[in-house]
């Protein structure tokens, strides 16, 4: 990926998101504060090692490290335990009432005050990702993307082949998929896709904040405008992130 320079509007576009919104990472053993502005950052707190997945709801952070499901405060970084046996969890989303967690063949949903759960209907063996976009639960499942009704089970599914996705993240009107090199908007009600551009392979997290796209590749933070697809670096020294969320 070559550092290019933003064009005016998404200059204008990441002035906005300064006090809007914040990213957070996971690196090493800490949990860092990011803006998305121009990717300064904060540590806010330690002993997040191994933590791999991160997700906000409700203006607080929730993160899963080993067996424990934890919420922490995003400005602080402080934190409390809300319930275990979530060991082998690997997928986390959230929309705006309610967290979702993939589990052997299960996706469980649940509460954010107080990490009671409920398995949600359907098989969803070989569950790859999960993200909240378009007011459901996109889930890439064996290569193939389905929109989900958490509620009911019911599910559309929608066309084009997922393999070699590495990264998702969604917001209200959009679903980010990397796959091999490219970034794709994908809208989440129909599955047509606009591919944005190349270069990110190898990128493993992914976020959206105010409607800009942010991933970590080789280190270094991007943001990229999904509208035409510009992007720029904003910090590095990213190398160890294994975690990465917006609120």
């Amino acid at each position: 990926m070559t550092k290019l320079v933003l064009t005016a509007a998404l200059l204008l576009a990441a002035a906005g998101t300064a006090g809007a919104g914040w990213l957070y990472a996971v690196d090493g053993d800490d949990l860092y504060r990011v803006d998305p502005f121009d990717g300064d950052w904060e540590s806010l707190s330690t002993s997040w090692t191994g933590t791999e997945l991160l997700t906000s709801c409700q203006g607080y952070l929730y993160a899963i490290q080993g067996d424990v499901l934890y919420i922490a405060d995003p400005d602080n970084g402080d934190w409390e335990s809300l319930s275990s046996t979530w060991e082998g969890a690997h997928a986390l989303t959230a929309s705006s009432n309610a967290l979702y967690g993939c589990q052997g063949d299960i996706i469980y949903e649940i509460d954010p005050s107080n990490g009671d759960w409920a398995s949600i209907p359907g098989d969803y063996e070989g569950t790859q990702f999960l993200a909240w976009a378009g007011g459901a639960l996109m889930v890439i499942q064996n290569d193939v993307l389905y929109r989900t009704d958490p509620n009911t089970g019911d599910f559309v599914e929608l066309p084009s082949s997922y393999a070699g996705t590495t990264a998702v993240a969604g917001s209200p009107s959009a679903f980010f998929v990397i796959q091999g090199d490219n970034l794709f908007n994908v809208d989440p009600y129909n599955g047509d896709y606009i591919v944005l551009g190349g270069g990110y392979s190898g990128v493993l997290e992914m976020a959206v904040a105010d409607g800009l796209v942010y991933t970590i590749w080789e280190g270094t933070l991007w943001v990229t405008d999904p509208d035409t697809g510009a992007f720029e670096g904003l910090t590095d020294g990213w190398v160890s992130t294994t975690a990465f969320c917006s609120l």
